[in-house]
């Protein structure tokens, strides 16, 4: 890809005490979308606004620290922890589309659950394109030689991992963002609230 520009990922990462599910995504828009600075960082994305529904919350700010911090609350309140799979990338033209960006080297996604023995399920919103949050998850297993089996790469797809003596089911949803053609909010929270509540 011509006009590429690399991109080191901000160290956002925070812990939950407990954390059942862990949501994974590929990498942030450029900083010239961000509205404040964490995971799914531009507001127009319906990611946020679908986890405050599923934890009954309203979202107040939209902007800076403020922002942080009221959905580092839902993370809490959901027992979800969130980290996206690309530490390192190479990006096109300041693009936000995932077909736009090209993983150079991946987050330590192992290190969180080896340290949450809780930790039941991975959710992967977004499949098609090839640095797509599934498909970099599965790039990633394959880098560190965990084995899967996958039969279907699409939306409500369940498969298992085997890491630390412990099995945990990953599963496959939509993708949150606005330019996920046909595919409309109701059926997105249908879709994570199956697999947070």
């Amino acid at each position: 890809m011509p006009n590429l520009k690399h991109e080191t990922h901000e160290n956002w990462y925070r812990d939950v005490p407990k954390m059942n599910c862990l949501i994974l995504g590929s990498f942030p828009p450029n900083k010239i979308r961000w509205d404040y600075p964490f995971y799914y960082p531009n507001s127009t994305n319906r990611f946020w606004s679908i986890l405050a529904k599923i934890a009954k919350k309203t979202l107040i700010y939209n902007k800076g620290e403020k922002a942080v911090e009221e959905r580092y609350g839902i993370m809490r309140l959901l027992n979800v922890g969130i980290q996206n799979i690309g530490l390192e990338i190479e990006r096109k033209d300041n693009s936000a589309d995932d077909s736009k960006i090209r993983i150079e080297k991946f987050q330590d996604i192992l290190s969180i659950i080896k340290k949450h023995k809780e930790l039941e399920k991975i959710l992967l919103p977004g499949y098609s394109a090839p640095s797509s949050t599934t498909r970099a998850f599965l790039k990633y297993l394959d880098s560190k030689n965990i084995p899967y089996e996958i039969k279907d790469i699409k939306a409500n797809t369940e498969f298992f991992i085997n890491v630390f003596d412990r099995k945990i089911k990953c599963v496959i949803l939509n993708s949150t963002s606005r330019a996920a053609a046909g595919i409309t909010e109701d059926e997105l929270l249908k879709q994570f609230k199956k697999n947070l509540v």
